[in-house]
């Protein structure tokens, strides 16, 4: 019993000396986080922060569970898993804190294990008002230097206390062997008094007595045979003399074919010089470095020749008759490093899709700003009523329309097929008509047919009418986008007075969507390479524009809908696009309201519109497009925080808002105007050419009630006044 006891306290305390280093690991790895967050300022360092902080709470959540009456075990093994220690240890950390939290040994290292933990509270509460501090910009970017040395003060206390525990436990360690020792000598002393008088007794109180040996024996080797872990003996020589069966399915040998032979056998042949006769060396300094059950990583060999990494702590014993042997106990760590490895590959990609996201916004945004002037001023320019230009002066104002035009449409289909690939791009398939889909489609593209006099044949509703189902399964807006670029692909490559034309087909639960032209056609080399991103097939040397990503995204699209888009072309015959899809169900026919819509406007009607803008062209063009309702007030604030002083001053009715403002961002403010009770219920809309499906719905949560984007659709902007101005004529009419 006492050597069980023994081997029991070992293997805790292993376990324990094991955590510490997890826990200090986590703790370093919180700390360097934590500064990466402040140097850089990126979320992501702020989570890496986090989770390193997620061990050593867990193993605060276990030893707390512990200490409830009675305690709550369950609890406490979620808690060490969470700290990351292997499920084999959790046992023998539970059962050591059981037995011996309330003795003297163990007093002073769990005292100094809650200290830690206050700290690591202490650093938790540093790290949220470092957080503050760096979301709020360079407002408040002077505290940042103080807060570091703060950072720095708490790792060195906290490394003090991780030290002082390792120390503690290690005496705690020392003083419990040298009391089993001591024990055991005692009870070997009052034996051998005890064998004066069992020499007299009879032949059977020996053999009872060595039954009993037996049976101790027995016992013993049954608690070694039981251990999770690999238990191997070595002697002075560096041959094995004990090989347990965890040993033999971790090794994937046999424990007679290995007792005997040389320890290092167990190793790659490159490490075997390296660990032959050195084993009671490393014991050696294992034990003077006051850290009993100190783990050692190493590398194994199976006796299939598979190499894997494993664990290994080691004890030190002299006998008398064999001299000094060396007891180690080896685990694989093979799964926990295929977990860790997949891990750090997974947070990998996602830093990777995380900073392909914020290129891809800063990308629209930088692009779309710009085009926003050019687009918006040119369309003031053709509209202008009051000073209309010249036939030719309106001209080249369509040039530049059709140039920004083309511009808006290359950003929007990059985006597009980057939200494709990182599997942002959000659907909402339900049953859809294609008569209605082919219908709005075919108006988009009508324009374009007429300017290259080409023919264009909408068949679709002619050829559905007579069809039982005439409903695709579908997202009705990706849907009407891969006509559109369908049919204007087939109207660029179409000669004058040619024709292109929409049909439909039907097969089983297929429906089939046909876009048919008398163009150029395509070789079967140029068909080879048609779905490569940007490559135009030779197009980029005409007058046709293009990008050469239209086609490639709506195969995309298509194929996120559920179905299949398939090209057939003949040089100088044409080209013919099918675009698949499953069938569905009719969906119950809508109510429509038909009450009048049109806005009204009362003449004595006028509301006051704060635009929160940085950049005086976005002002410029917003005011001159505001001057087109007599019924706003326009007010114009530079900056964020220009925006939250004006509103409280003077709270508008609406507020514009770019979502970029310098100084603080569009939801920042928006969070700001929600917690003043004065400006809570102005009304926000978002003005931003940031595109990105998440920072919309971003918005949405933070309370704003439209997301335009830039380049301005006048007709869109124009709605969000009129509606504005008819709700505040209402609104006095009551």
């Amino acid at each position: 019993m006492l050597t069980t006891a023994s081997i029991e306290v070992q293997s805790a305390v292993r376990s324990y000396v094991s955590g510490e280093s997890l826990y200090s690991k986590g703790q370093k790895d919180a700390h360097i986080g934590l500064l990466d967050f402040m140097d850089r300022r990126r979320d992501e360092d702020y989570g890496r922060f986090l989770a390193a902080l997620a061990i050593p709470l867990g193993d605060r959540a276990a030893r707390e569970a512990l200490e409830q009456s009675p305690p709550d075990l369950e609890a406490a093994r979620r808690g060490f898993l969470a700290g990351g220690n292997h499920p084999d240890d959790i046992g023998g950390l539970i059962w050591l804190y059981r037995w011996f939290s309330s003795s003297p040994l163990m007093v002073e290292p769990i005292a100094t294990w809650k200290r830690g933990d206050e700290a690591i509270d202490e650093m938790r509460a540093l790290a949220e008002r470092i957080h503050g501090v760096v979301t709020a910009g360079n407002s408040r970017a002077v505290e940042l230097p103080a807060l570091r040395v703060q950072v720095h003060a708490q790792n060195a206390h906290l490394t003090e206390l991780e030290r002082e525990f390792s120390a503690r436990l290690g005496n705690a360690s020392r003083a419990v062997q040298q009391s089993l020792f001591v024990l055991n000598l005692a009870v070997a002393f009052a034996l051998s008094l005890g064998g004066l008088w069992f020499v007299r007794q009879s032949l059977r109180a020996r053999a009872v007595a060595a039954a009993e040996a037996h049976r101790q024996a027995h016992s013993l080797q049954q608690l070694i045979d039981a251990v999770a872990d690999a238990v191997i003996t070595v002697d002075t020589q560096g041959d094995v003399v004990l090989f347990n069966p965890a040993a033999e399915r971790i090794f994937r040998r046999r424990s007679e074919d290995v007792v005997g032979q040389p320890f290092a056998e167990l190793f790659p042949p490159q490490l075997r010089d390296l660990y032959q006769g050195r084993l009671p060396t490393v014991a050696d300094r294992s034990a003077a470095s006051g850290t009993p059950g100190a783990v050692w990583d190493l590398s194994g060999m199976r006796g299939d020749g598979e190499e894997f990494p494993m664990e290994a702590s080691m004890s030190r014993l002299e006998t008398e008759h064999q001299g000094v042997l060396v007891t180690v106990v080896l685990r694989d760590v093979s799964e926990q490093q295929a977990a860790r490895r997949e891990r750090q590959a997974r947070e990998a990609l996602e830093a990777a899709n995380r900073a392909k996201t914020e290129f891809l916004s800063r990308m629209s945004h930088e692009l779309r700003t710009p085009l926003n002037a050019v687009l918006g001023f040119a369309e003031l320019l053709a509209t202008d009523v009051a000073r209309p230009l010249q036939p030719q002066q309106l001209l080249r104002v369509e040039y530049i329309r059709n140039a920004g035009a083309h511009l808006l449409a290359l950003v929007s289909d990059v985006l597009d097929m980057s939200r494709v690939e990182l599997g942002g791009m959000a659907l909402s398939l339900g049953p859809v008509d294609v008569r209605g889909v082919a219908d709005e489609a075919v108006a988009v593209v009508t324009q374009l047919a007429l300017s290259r006099c080409i023919t264009l044949v909408n068949k679709v509703s002619k050829e559905a009418a007579d069809a039982a189902d005439t409903c695709v399964l579908a997202d009705s807006v990706r849907l009407r986008q891969v006509l559109i670029n369908l049919l204007s692909n087939a109207l660029k490559y179409t000669e004058a007075l040619g024709q292109v034309e929409l049909s439909l087909e039907s097969s089983g639960d297929e429906r089939t969507l046909l876009v048919s032209d008398t163009g150029i056609g395509m070789t079967a080399e140029q068909l080879s390479h048609l779905f490569e991103p940007f490559n135009r097939l030779g197009a980029e040397r005409s007058t046709v524009e293009g990008t050469g990503i239209g086609l490639v995204l709506t195969r995309h699209l298509v194929a996120l809908m559920g179905g299949k888009l398939q090209i057939s072309s003949t040089a100088g015959q044409g080209t013919v696009a099918r675009a698949s899809f499953k069938s569905a169900s009719k969906p119950p026919a809508a109510t429509v309201s038909r009450g009048n819509t049109a806005v009204v406007r009362a003449k004595s009607a006028q509301i006051d519109v704060l635009y929160a803008e940085d950049n005086e062209v976005n002002v410029e063009l917003v005011r001159q497009v505001a001057t087109l309702r007599p019924g706003v007030a326009l007010r114009i604030a530079t900056s964020g925080a220009h925006a939250l002083e004006m509103a409280r001053l003077d709270p508008p009715e609406l507020m514009l808002v770019d979502m970029h403002l310098g100084d603080m961002t569009g939801t920042e403010l928006a969070a700001a105007l929600r917690r003043d009770p004065a400006t809570a219920g102005i009304r926000l809309v978002a003005l931003s050419a940031d595109a990105l499906p998440q920072q919309i719905s971003d918005a949405i949560e933070h309370g704003f009630e439209r997301y335009l984007t830039k380049p301005i659709n006048f007709g869109e902007l124009l709605q969000v006044l009129d509606t504005h101005v008819a709700q505040e004529r209402r609104e006095q009419t009551v």
